[in-house]
């Protein structure tokens, strides 16, 4: 292996470590809050009060950071203007911090007129406790922005450390503040913890930026390369914007099913997007630096190359997960919540909305890995296009669906929508690129479908076929089936890509067994 593809290889063990680190944090904090508060009108509250500062957030900052300044300053730092791309920097994130405590100001002062749209459901006295939540949790964003441009910084330099271990800081003091203060702050000591998460999401990568750039307070609107960055930065922010109606208009929509609802639908798609976070994300984020480079250099054999292979392991991938985690999808909730504070209908509805979101892991994932083929070109238009025909679409299946079906009618939804986005950006992404050969990807679809179908038979027929035969009761036995059940379903569908010659999940567990196998060495 080459010594770029060893740097790769190592970064990506810690990339994903990082990230699979976070998401199993993230995980544990969703399994202390729902047990602490369960599937109540408080915890609705809280899920409530987080759209806002989280669409604030989403507007100003999040991955239009990633996706416009690093292209920019991987191209600054190529031609060795460090100087430039530093000042650049300190350009974007003042602009920024600026649009942000001007827009939380704003939202504090008229939470109280603007929280009652969000949350036609609800009673008077949450909706006052989704005000007091809003306000506290209002500071987050401002933070995070920070700390996303702290990401993108060394992401564009190849470091991925500090930038991976920002999220499990954040996941660590929710889960402190929920357990150490909740008996005296109750369901606001969620909200306490995000701003202490996002505070420290931001000061842990500090000291790795400080040795890199050094912060200037300016405002250098007539560098081109600062435009070019809030140029991509418009676009992209349009879209994420759009992406939030989903959030917000499935979690009004939820808020007039039942009590609770709002929980056990967050609840179910945080879940959903576990696998998400620990591959596609990751792979995201690898990907993008690999890719800006591979179009600055005018490589596009290389670009195609390197894009179809990530796209075809992660559908290959997703596949699996969908198929055994549908299977297994009542008794992961079980043992996640089934210890007093969900009642059985809650959990059951968990489940159910669950599964019917796991239909749209691969399109979720394809369309994170899809979108940032186009970032890697300074292109955030078109996947802005993409954000719109499919919160489009989810809107219209889950306002039709939901008076009769409910939470479930919200999961469709989302689930018809990310396979929309997904099939979008291909057709776009190949006819802007003839030598993609998306064609080798389209092939292989029928392979994998029929893969992950006898995958997930598999694994319906060991975890039925145990009941009652494994001698363990309660959550211990939960657990054995859920693992017996993942194990045959892994084994049969490893077994399945190489009898019909698929080389991607080989392929990935190599990749993985090569990285940690390096590390070691090294």
């Amino acid at each position: 292996m080459s010594q770029s593809g060893r740097t790769l290889a190592r970064a990506g063990a810690v990339v994903v470590a990082a990230y699979l680190g976070s998401r199993v944090l993230g995980w544990l904090r969703l399994v202390v809050i729902g047990n602490l508060f369960g599937a109540q009108a408080e915890l609705d509250a809280y899920f409530a009060a987080f759209r806002i500062p989280d669409l604030i957030y989403q507007l100003v900052a999040a991955g239009a950071v990633s996706s416009a300044l690093i292209p920019v300053l991987a191209g600054l730092l190529h031609r060795e203007e460090s100087a430039r791309a530093f000042r650049v920097v300190s350009t974007v994130i003042n602009a920024m911090l600026m649009v942000l405590i001007g827009f939380a100001l704003v939202m504090a002062f008229f939470a109280p007129q603007i929280v009652p749209f969000l949350v036609p459901g609800f009673d008077l006295p949450s909706t006052d406790l989704t005000v007091r939540l809003t306000r506290i949790m209002l500071i987050s964003p401002i933070l995070l922005a920070a700390g996303a441009v702290a990401s993108a910084v060394l992401n564009a330099e190849g470091r991925f450390g500090a930038a991976a271990m920002a999220p499990l800081l954040y996941n660590l003091a929710i889960i402190g503040c929920a357990l150490v203060l909740s008996p005296f702050l109750g369901i606001e000591s969620l909200a306490v913890g995000v701003v202490l998460g996002s505070f420290l999401h931001v000061a842990v990568q500090l000291p790795a930026v400080r040795h890199r750039m050094r912060y200037q307070l300016v405002l250098d609107a007539r560098d081109a390369a600062a435009r070019q960055v809030l140029r991509l930065m418009l676009p992209r922010s349009i879209g994420l914007g759009a992406n939030q109606i989903t959030f917000i208009v499935n979690t009004t929509l939820a808020t007039t099913v039942a009590a609770g609802a709002v929980s056990v639908y967050s609840v179910a798609f945080t879940i959903f997007l576990i696998p998400v976070g620990v591959i596609g994300m990751p792979l995201g984020v690898l990907l993008l630096p690999s890719l800006s480079r591979a179009v600055a250099a005018g490589d596009l054999r290389g670009f195609g190359s390197l894009l179809v292979g990530a796209i075809r392991m992660l559908v290959v991938v997703m596949s699996f997960f969908t198929a055994v985690g549908i299977v297994i999808s009542r008794q992961v909730v079980e043992l996640l919540f089934g210890y007093g504070a969900f009642d059985v209908p809650a959990l059951d509805l968990t489940a159910q909305t669950l599964a019917v979101l796991l239909i749209g892991l691969a399109g979720s994932s394809l369309a994170v890995i899809l979108a940032r083929a186009f970032y890697s070109g300074q292109d955030t238009v078109t996947p802005v296009l993409g954000v719109f025909v499919s919160v489009t679409v989810n809107v219209v299946i889950s306002v039709a669906t939901v008076g009769q079906l409910g939470l479930i009618g919200l999961a469709i939804g989302v689930a018809v929508g990310d396979w929309v986005e997904a099939i979008f950006l291909t057709v776009l992404l190949g006819r802007r690129v003839p030598s993609l050969a998306i064609g080798s990807f389209v092939r292989i679809l029928p392979l994998v479908a029929v893969g992950a179908a006898v995958a997930g038979l598999a694994a319906y027929g060991v975890l039925h076929g145990s009941d009652g035969l494994l001698g363990l009761s309660g959550k211990p036995g939960v657990l054995l089936q859920v693992l017996l059940a993942t194990a045959a379903g892994a084994a049969v569908f490893l077994l399945y890509t190489r009898l019909v010659r698929l080389p991607e999940l080989p392929r990935a567990i190599g990749l993985i067994r090569d990285s940690i196998g390096r590390r070691t060495e090294g």
